[in-house]
């Protein structure tokens, strides 16, 4: 009876979400591209970080046909394209219960006392607004530049992606995202970018 409910309240609070962005992209894997050999090419799959809620973690010589290596880009038909930006949205992963199938959204959870945060994978209401530039490179848009006086409004596509040993709930190597324009405080971290290719 309780799974019952707890799947009927994260069907109901994630379709708030994902009913404003009704198109989908067909499947895409996320791939890592770095100078490390061990990162480059490795696929990014969903990886349980607590109670209905994804973590990404490289998979080397993971199955790119797997559920947990695909995902897709939700976004609405109402948006007018940003002339840097193109379309933006929401990353999506298909959380696949006994009897349901959950379209959950990627937000990036942060800590007050780190400046590297974690892209999870969460039913609900919460998201990060990202977009696939014209190599298919995963960015998160920028429309506003405090880094100069006085700040000010300009379309800026940031890549500031990084493998990491974090631990929100399990320790694990993760994609992580750095907040700011400084380098990672995470001494495990690596740069690296993330590319959508097509299953």
């Amino acid at each position: 009876m309780q799974a019952s409910i707890l799947s009927l309240v994260l069907v109901l609070g994630a379709s708030q979400v994902v009913a404003q962005y009704t198109n989908q992209s067909a499947p895409f894997n996320l791939i890592l591209c770095s100078s490390n050999a061990t990162l480059n090419g490795a696929l990014l799959g969903a990886c349980h970080e607590g109670a209905a809620i994804e973590g990404l973690c490289p998979s080397i010589g993971g199955n790119a046909s797997a559920s947990y290596n695909q995902f897709t880009f939700n976004y609405t038909s109402k948006q007018t394209p940003d002339p840097v930006f193109g379309i933006t949205g929401l990353l999506t992963w298909e959380l696949r219960g006994g009897n349901f199938n959950l379209s959950s959204p990627m937000s990036i959870s942060t800590s007050l006392t780190s400046n590297v945060a974690v892209p999870l994978f969460t039913p609900g209401s919460q998201f990060t607004s990202i977009g696939f530039d014209n190599d298919n490179m995963l960015f998160i848009p920028q429309y506003y530049d405090d880094t100069v006086v006085p700040p000010k409004f300009g379309s800026k596509p940031l890549q500031r992606w990084y493998a990491c040993t974090t631990q929100d709930t399990y320790l694990y190597t993760t994609l992580a995202w750095v907040i700011g324009t400084q380098s990672p405080e995470n001494p495990s971290c690596q740069k690296v970018e993330v590319k959508r290719v097509f299953v």
